[in-house]
């Protein structure tokens, strides 16, 4: 068993659905699924809880053509081949070896992840090619779409910050927010306190924490305030 299924063998079977089964019991209406990879949280998600309406959001071109092969049984996901960033327009997109790791930002090689990596992984250079991809926003694409009560799940490999600032009108409906956070600088650049930030002020909290079992990174759920009942 190679890394890359060691990674989706734990996220299926333990990460993906302690996360699940938390969510299990809240209402939820819509999935916004923002690096969507193969769809794997989407499945476990489904296997768990019905919702009407999912939306997936996947850039990487081979990616997206198994994801949507892996998601074809559902007719309330709708897939998309597309970035999320704060604009319409078109970014460059380093695909990496491991996909999942596959990022809009550029990788610093000399993190220690990166080296970490390089040793499972057997490879000398992560990175395998990079070409440009049409962008939009979650406020521009979901202009018209009504989110009361919806989820936003960002795994986007250090992008998370552009993710949040093309959300800041969505977010007014928005019920949920699960984050990825690095423990490790394998982004340059990277700042999750910035993202941390611009939800808190819009009127988001922490509300829990899922660290994943290799601790090199954590997922967060954040709740909308003005769900909560005073």
């Amino acid at each position: 068993m190679n890394f890359e299924k060691i990674i989706n063998f734990i996220n299926n079977n333990y990460h993906h659905r302690r996360i699940v089964k938390f969510l299990n019991r809240k209402k939820i209406s819509k999935l916004i699924d923002v690096g969507s990879h193969k769809g794997e949280f989407l499945q476990c998600f489904l296997k768990f809880k019905k919702i009407k309406t999912a939306y997936a959001f996947e850039p990487q071109i081979e990616i997206f053509k198994i994801l949507n092969e892996n998601l074809k049984k559902y007719r309330n996901i709708n897939k998309y081949n597309i970035a999320l960033d704060f604009k319409n327009g078109n970014k460059k997109i380093y695909i990496n070896k491991l996909t999942s790791t596959s990022t809009m930002k550029i990788i610093n090689k000399n993190s220690f992840f990166s080296k970490i990596k390089k040793i499972l992984l057997h490879y000398n250079d992560n990175l395998l090619k990079n070409y440009l991809v049409k962008t939009t926003s979650i406020d521009i694409f979901f202009k018209n779409i009504d989110l009361t009560d919806a989820l936003l799940k960002i795994d986007v490999e250090g992008f998370e910050y552009n993710v949040l600032l093309g959300s800041k009108k969505s977010m007014r409906k928005i019920k949920y927010i699960l984050i990825e956070k690095h423990f490790f600088d394998l982004h340059k650049k990277y700042n999750f306190d910035i993202s941390h930030k611009l939800m808190l002020k819009n009127n988001f909290i922490l509300v829990k924490k899922f660290i994943f079992p290799l601790m090199n990174f954590e997922d967060r759920l954040y709740i909308n305030t003005n769900y909560i009942i005073k």
